[in-house]
């Protein structure tokens, strides 16, 4: 259904183009014709003897005027369809972006919620024992970061997309950072996957600690969804030439060649929404381009051998 929508609007495109440019030259054909006849018409009163009182034009003038006055009107009204099209076309695909925001917003939010119902509503138990309290507050909390987590990506995506969002930036060892980030997503979204994180000991940069944080995190995050369970995720930690280079690489499916160029937009995400089995709302991979943009530095994807992703978030380290 959706390539039927995208597909119409181009469609009409076509048809109305081509009907203007067969028009054209069906209206330009008949005013040589008419030149050629009326020429036709002076020669023969000519031939007999009268001499026609009549302003006639050759049909090499009408041509002249056809191509100048009627082309250039042809080419600003194809312009002007064409930009047309354009912006429906973009106003189509963001439609259908939302949409698919909307979605998995919807199926993320879903998730933690029913789970923090059916741990609050067993917790009103009273034949439970400490234990199993303790156990079910602390899921009960883990669904609650969970949704904090996400409130706070999406309302971080917003302030990225309509304002400036200020930097504070300070020194920060980012190889911490890194080792503290490892083994909380190794209690978290990290549980069935394999981490391996190559650090130095130490790495003191002057960037956004937030922000930094939020980088890593994002596109660590972004791995294990695509990587499959039981795979390694390599999360190193370059310096050289004055730049520090944070790199996530996964083994997961890799991005295909015709998605590369826009993984990095907002909503954006690989498949259809209907049919993916990953977790996420298309914003993790937006927030990592804009704060890097802020911070002065720059994201890019490899493609990494035989199969998976790298992506390389570069930091200018003073």
């Amino acid at each position: 259904m959706q390539r039927s929508a995208t597909r119409t609007p181009l469609l009409l495109f076509c048809l109305v183009a081509v009907y203007i440019v067969l028009q054209s030259g069906w209206w330009a054909w008949l005013l040589l014709s008419k030149d050629r006849d009326l020429l036709a018409l002076q020669q023969q009163l000519l031939t007999e003897g009268v001499v026609p009182h009549l302003p006639i034009h050759t049909p090499e003038h009408t041509l002249w005027m056809v191509v100048g006055e009627g082309g250039v009107f042809v080419l600003l009204l194809l312009l002007a369809l064409w930009l047309t099209f354009r912006t429906v076309r973009h106003e189509l695909t963001l439609a259908r972006q939302q949409r698919d925001f909307l979605l998995a917003a919807s199926h993320e939010l879903r998730t933690p919620i029913a789970g923090l119902k059916l741990h609050l509503q067993t917790l009103q138990r009273h034949d439970l024992d400490d234990r199993k309290r303790e156990e079910l507050a602390t899921n009960a909390r883990t669904e609650v970061a969970r949704l904090h987590t996400l409130t706070e990506k999406i309302l971080l995506a917003t302030r990225l997309d309509e304002t400036h969002v200020p930097l504070n930036k300070a020194r920060l060892d980012a190889s911490a950072a890194l080792r503290t980030l490892c083994a909380n997503a190794e209690a978290t979204f990290a549980r069935q996957h394999h981490l391996h994180c190559i650090v130095p000991e130490q790495a003191e940069i002057t960037t956004d600690p937030d922000a930094f944080r939020s980088v890593a995190e994002n596109l660590l995050e972004n791995a294990c969804k695509y990587a499959p369970a039981g795979t390694t995720v390599d999360i190193e930690l370059i310096i050289s030439d004055g730049r520090m280079e944070l790199r996530v690489s996964d083994e997961g499916p890799g991005v295909p060649e015709e998605e590369r160029q826009r993984i990095f937009q907002k909503f954006v995400r690989g498949g259809s929404e209907e049919t993916r089995g990953t977790k996420g709302t298309g914003l993790g991979l937006y927030i990592v381009q804009r704060l890097m943009h802020a911070l002065g530095g720059r994201i890019e994807h490899r493609p990494r051998s035989p199969h998976g992703s790298i992506f390389a978030a570069t930091f200018p380290v003073h």
